[in-house]
């Protein structure tokens, strides 16, 4: 994502937070938010942030990728590691995201799940029973295209299963 010290970044699904730890120390003259859907999550991440919250450089947040509770245009970048697969609307979602980047701000997803992956068909069912999507790479890129992202792509790491997928406002 080439982080800049200055860039303003979101954390979609943060969990308990370690991608923000790292991200505040490349960003180390910007801010640092994460949102997630879970309550316990979102105090583990402030846990783990506890020192950048009290900065003002960190702020967490409880809210859903449906709504972010963000302002337009407040983000240079957005991530979302090992979340996407579980969202409920991915465009709707893309498009909350669309709204609360920076003109020619940046989206990057990141999974280990995905249809690229050898073996499929297990891997499908595995998502089946445990409720949430996989899609293909070029799946994703007619995602971030239907949500008004003129640039998109997409990468498949296949000696690490991980598939990312990038859009820029």
């Amino acid at each position: 994502m080439s982080i800049q010290p200055d860039d303003f970044v979101l954390d979609i699904g943060c969990g308990g937070g370690m991608a923000i730890r790292e991200t505040t120390r490349i960003a180390t003259n910007g801010f640092v938010a994460g949102v997630d859907y879970s309550e316990t999550m979102v105090q583990q991440a402030l846990k783990h942030n506890s020192a950048a919250v009290c900065a003002t450089r960190v702020e967490i947040k409880n809210g859903s990728i449906s709504n972010l509770p963000f302002k337009d245009e407040a983000f240079d970048k957005a991530y979302a590691i090992e979340s996407f697969n579980f969202w409920p609307d991915p465009i709707a979602g893309l498009k909350e995201v669309y709204r609360i980047l920076k003109p020619r701000g940046l989206i990057a997803i990141a999974t280990g799940w995905s249809k690229e992956m050898p073996n499929q068909q297990k891997y499908a069912a595995m998502a089946q029973k445990m409720r949430f999507s996989l899609y293909s790479g070029a799946e994703m890129v007619d995602m971030l295209t239907a949500a008004g992202f003129p640039q998109t792509q997409f990468e498949f790491r296949a000696s690490k299963n991980w598939l990312c997928t990038i859009g820029v406002k």
